[in-house]
């Protein structure tokens, strides 16, 4: 195989519309997934894949209900749907498929107007991955948060912890 160095040099930037994949978790199947590790539970890990584009969460260890509260922005290409595998991580030999979930471009097209995180089936006796997918904001601005922004000079509100901010007590050297 060979590389091509000047590739790197003239390949444009993606100036398309962008997603935001969020990863929230996955609750695997303890029957169906307990031959992956023999001594504990499987560490897990999930990868995304939309047109030519890829990513890859963290791994979580030891556990049947991996939490990965995980996002990443992809480019979003229209004819594409997204492919999510749930992977078993071995240090030793490769890594196993978990299960698999497809999202295709009609559920991508709702997800996206609902902004509701969908909870895919990886098959039978498997388990299920939820996820969300939402546009890249143009701008931040403050009237897209839900609460009200703290001013840098608002005062804690009263919750009858001690302040230990003050010297009161504390000998000075």
């Amino acid at each position: 195989m060979t590389f091509n160095f000047l590739a790197v040099w003239f390949k444009r930037p993606y100036k398309g519309p962008q997603l935001v994949v969020e990863i929230i978790g996955a609750d695997m199947n303890v029957r169906g997934n307990r031959f992956f590790d023999f001594w504990s539970k499987p560490d897990s890990y999930v990868t995304c894949r939309h047109g030519d584009t890829d990513r890859r969460t963290q791994i979580e260890g030891n556990t049947y209900n991996p939490r990965f509260v995980w996002q990443a922005s992809m480019p979003h290409k229209s004819k594409y749907g997204f492919h999510f595998e749930v992977m078993e991580a071995n240090v030793l030999k490769g890594d196993n498929v978990m299960g698999r979930a497809f999202l295709d471009i009609k559920q991508v097209k709702e997800m996206i107007k609902s902004g509701e995180p969908a909870l895919l089936s990886m098959g039978e006796n498997i388990g299920k991955l939820k996820v969300q997918l939402s546009h890249l904001p143009n701008k931040l601005s403050v009237s897209t948060f839900q609460s009200t922004p703290l001013m840098l000079d608002d005062a804690p509100q009263e919750t009858g912890l001690k302040n230990f901010s003050s010297n009161s007590g504390m000998k000075s050297i």
